[in-house]
């Protein structure tokens, strides 16, 4: 298992300095699955990632476990976990919906964001019938993904003025297209959301221009519900000794133990020493900060499972609010199983990384928060114990 996370963890490394080349889409990490669709302002051109860095993080810290989908993954900054997307830089509405379906149905997300027409407007193609070929494309990806919601964006500002007239005229139409396509499909003005200040180039926005797009698109998955995902459900643990098993595939045989206070995983089966049974095995309390559960270790009474400097590892229950808090879990349901989340760090989980057990914030930077596998990795099963 190691061997595995090691290389995952290189990996990441390698791109997050530029020296792993294009990203992978090993990066994605199977959250609600989002594709941003469009041209060059998708893709990022003056700003590597574009509005994908700021909103990836914004949704991440919200608690949502997110997974940016598409055929294209260009390679892009740090602060941009995962770089999977749908942006074609050049690429008119007709060209994109051409390969479209395809596309989409290829990638299966639950969510379709597009801004698209700049380069109908750019290149004067039949811009008053550049509406019409949206409302086409829109119909062509919800055929083809009849569960997701479609965001079809307005043109953010130009700075030539012939051309953001021409741009005026296809964002005044949006609305109508949009609306005459149902419930799923909603208009996002993002045209008010910047200025032509925002512009790198007249057509491309700034860092801070694309951070400007990014919070509108948040604000617009925010206003319906599912759209971005959720943190799960809240679930109450069973009570008694249990044991917490990994089910991340291929790692089904590791549970969550102590070694030397740390916590760890470890492959435990009815052969294994009484002492590593043992330290697989703990106790479901209430938790210790007044709600929520804690996890006490069955072989150290008195000591808990709690996050210290992202690290987790067992403690003796000093009576201090900080220890308590720290050693207190909530529930939340998982794709497999159940999540364990910080209840004083809520959107942050229990991971395993390398065999050791990290707290993990989604779209945080530090290395055992790193998108890949992090779903998988978040997930436990509270087993029958090793040690009744």
């Amino acid at each position: 298992m190691w061997r595995r996370r090691a290389l995952v963890l290189t990996t990441l490394l390698l791109a997050a300095f530029g020296l792993g080349g294009v990203a992978t889409a090993a990066e994605s990490n199977g959250g609600t699955r989002i594709m941003p669709l469009g041209a060059s302002i998708t893709d990022g051109f003056t700003v590597p990632g574009g509005y994908r860095i700021s909103l990836w993080r914004t949704l991440a810290n919200a608690g949502h476990l997110v997974d940016f989908v598409g055929s294209q993954r260009s390679s892009g900054p740090a602060d941009l976990p995962d770089h999977d997307h749908e942006g074609h830089s050049g690429w008119r509405i007709d060209e994109v919906d051409a390969n479209a379906d395809a596309w989409v149905r290829a990638a299966a997300p639950r969510t379709v964001l597009i801004h698209l027409g700049t380069n109908d407007v750019v290149q004067d193609h039949d811009v008053p019938g550049a509406p019409a070929r949206m409302g086409a494309l829109v119909d062509h990806i919800r055929a083809a993904a009849p569960g997701a919601d479609v965001f079809v964006s307005s043109l953010i500002p130009l700075g030539d003025p012939v051309l953001e007239a021409r741009a005026a005229s296809f964002n005044a139409a949006l609305p109508d297209v949009v609306r005459a396509r149902g419930a799923r499909v909603h208009f996002v003005d993002m045209h008010s959301a910047l200025t032509t200040a925002d512009l790198a180039d007249g057509i491309h926005p700034t860092r801070a221009g694309y951070d400007k797009m990014a919070a509108r698109w948040a604000a617009a998955l925010a206003a319906v519900p599912g759209s971005a995902g959720d943190d799960g459900a809240p679930v109450t643990l069973p009570a008694g000794h249990r044991s917490l098993r990994v089910t991340t595939p291929g790692f089904t045989d590791r549970y969550v133990r102590h070694q030397n206070a740390l916590g760890r995983t470890d492959h435990v089966d009815a052969g294994s020493p009484a002492l590593l049974k043992a330290d697989a095995t703990w106790r479901v309390v209430p938790g210790l900060a007044g709600g929520c559960h804690s996890l006490e270790s069955r072989n150290f009474p008195g000591h808990y499972l709690r996050h210290q400097n992202s690290r987790v590892r067992i403690s003796a229950d000093d009576g201090t609010a900080l220890m308590r808090a720290d050693a207190t879990w909530c529930g939340r349901s998982a794709p497999t199983g159940v999540r364990l989340s910080a209840w004083n760090l809520p959107g942050s989980y229990l991971r395993h990384v390398n065999s050791e057990l990290w707290l993990a914030t989604p779209g945080g930077s530090s290395a055992w928060d790193t998108a890949a596998n992090l779903v998988p990795d978040l997930g436990w099963s509270l087993d029958a114990p090793w040690t009744p």
